[in-house]
């Protein structure tokens, strides 16, 4: 694969055997690599067979002990620190199966959300119900990529999994999380991996079946990968990228008399697009300001990407006082988050958790308005409306927590005091109106807490992982944690 050739692992240092914390040494090196190159160096470990699992962006006891065991394929000293000759070598193993699979990225033709399929294996694509159906001419590799709408997370996994059993497969492996699930089973020679992920009012995931392990399919590497490449499209984290191939039904002349294929249907009235609920900073040097809160005690502060978009400097305020000046140390625009450090070190910071279900209450705290409002924040009430956005965007919570300019970049909390998202925007009540008549009230949307995790992890920072077993604060005692956690983050725009 052509992404394959420029890969430079330049910063991964050579040390002796003898070395007292090869951890330590492998995990700074690899610390040094650029996201791409971490991804890249995991998936190329995959091809070769000695890292079973996802890519990610961390260095793990786990993935220390996977380039020990492939050096020690190598015949040379186990250290668990690669050096580039080892690379090299690793990189010429991976390149021959990975040009074997022809990996190529395809969308579900309803959900738009990516997917890699093994195109180099002779499979060809075919409609279906629910999505498509790609396989090789003698069905022994088969791929179903599948929306199901209105069906609940913890149903499809018990129906998914009764079915596997019925059938008389093996489970051989099962996780139900809050979001996502994932089956592995086995019968005789065939094989079965089932991944589905919330999405909109259903699930979305893909069902791959094999009988080949060795030469060239490679089964359980190969849907590592394509596990890898789902979970990234479903959650925004960084993979590869490959390139995308269309099916091919959307080659075929369109016929107007067909209305499933009209060739000019009447384009659609445009959804109403949500307005930050702290706009992007205008091109002009006017202060702007939002808001934010403290995730390590290392100073460290999530807020949204816009607050701290154009920003020459970013003044940070604690519970009333001044903190200093803050450094923007990364930001993901397409998820709108950001991270800022300060040297203090905060007093209350907020634990992390993922799992989020419809209807449960939650709460928000910002500094809206701090023109005209009080200075010292606002504390909200309110419940998860929906668990997607605009669109049936999974990115987004959609809560009736009030919020108004100034709230972005803040927390939305559980009853429990943990962070279950972030609050990025309302939606343009004006623009509503005047298209349909209708003003609709508190509808708001936060990033999840999900896709922070992954900033966080991806920067190096860490956090707190909270749960929802700890008892439930009273709304004064949670408006206290909020507003201790909670800072006010003024942006002093570039004059460029």
């Amino acid at each position: 694969m052509r992404f394959l050739i420029g890969l430079i692992f330049s910063v991964w240092m050579a040390v002796s055997a003898s070395a007292q914390d090869s951890f330590a040494v492998g995990q700074r090196a690899f610390n040094q690599l650029t996201l791409e190159n971490r991804i890249l160096f995991q998936i190329s470990m995959t091809a070769a067979g000695f890292w079973p699992s996802v890519p990610n962006v961390t260095y793990s006891r786990r993935l220390h002990q996977s380039i020990r065991e492939f050096q020690g394929s190598l015949n040379e000293a186990p250290t668990g620190v690669i050096t580039v000759p080892q690379v090299e070598r690793l990189m010429e193993r991976a390149t021959v199966i990975m040009k074997s699979w022809g990996l190529r990225s395809v969308v579900h033709p309803e959900r738009g959300r990516a997917l890699w399929v093994p195109f180099g294996l002779d499979l060809s694509a075919g409609k279906t119900a629910n999505g498509v159906l790609i396989k090789d001419p003698k069905n022994s590799i088969r791929l179903a990529y599948s929306y199901f709408a209105g069906t609940d997370l913890r149903a499809g996994f018990e129906g998914r999994l009764n079915e596997m059993v019925a059938a008389g497969d093996v489970i051989d492996y099962q996780l139900l999380r809050d979001d996502f699930f994932v089956i592995a089973a086995s019968k005789g020679a065939f094989k079965r991996y089932s991944r589905y992920h919330r999405d909109g009012n259903g699930l979305l995931g893909f069902d791959f079946w094999w009988s080949n392990q060795s030469a060239p399919v490679y089964g359980d590497r190969l849907v590592t990968l394509i596990s890898g490449s789902f979970w990234a499209s479903m959650t925004g984290s960084p993979y590869m990228t490959v390139a995308r191939v269309s099916y091919p039904w959307e080659n075929e002349p369109k016929v107007a008399s067909n209305p499933q294929v009209a060739s000019a249907p009447p384009s659609p009235q445009a959804a109403p697009v949500p307005s930050p609920a702290s706009p992007p900073t205008p091109k002009k040097a006017t202060i702007s300001a939002g808001s934010g809160f403290f995730v390590s005690k290392a100073g460290h502060i999530l807020t949204n990407a816009h607050v701290v978009e154009g920003c020459s400097s970013v003044t940070i305020k604690a519970d009333g006082q001044t903190s200093g000046t803050g450094s923007v140390l990364a930001r993901d625009a397409q998820n709108d988050l950001a991270l800022i450090k300060i040297a203090n070190s905060p007093a209350t910071t907020l634990p992390v958790r993922s799992g989020v279900r419809l209807g449960e209450g939650v709460a928000a705290f910002g500094f809206p308005h701090s023109d005209m409002l009080a200075t010292s924040g606002n504390f909200t009430l309110g419940n998860v409306t929906a668990l997607a956005g605009l669109g049936n965007d999974t990115r987004f919570l959609q809560v009736s927590a009030p919020v108004q300019s100034g709230n972005s970049g803040g927390p939305l909390l559980d009853n429990h005091g943990n962070l279950i998202g972030i609050v990025t925007s309302k939606l343009n009540a004006a623009k509503v109106m005047a298209s349909s008549g209708d003003l609709p009230q508190n509808v708001n949307f936060a990033v999840r807490s999900s896709l922070a995790t992954g900033f966080l992890d991806a920067n190096g920072v860490s956090y707190e992982i909270g749960t929802n077993s700890s008892p439930k604060l009273e709304p004064a005692d949670l408006a206290d944690r909020a507003k201790q956690a909670s800072v006010f983050v003024v942006c002093v725009p570039s004059s460029n």
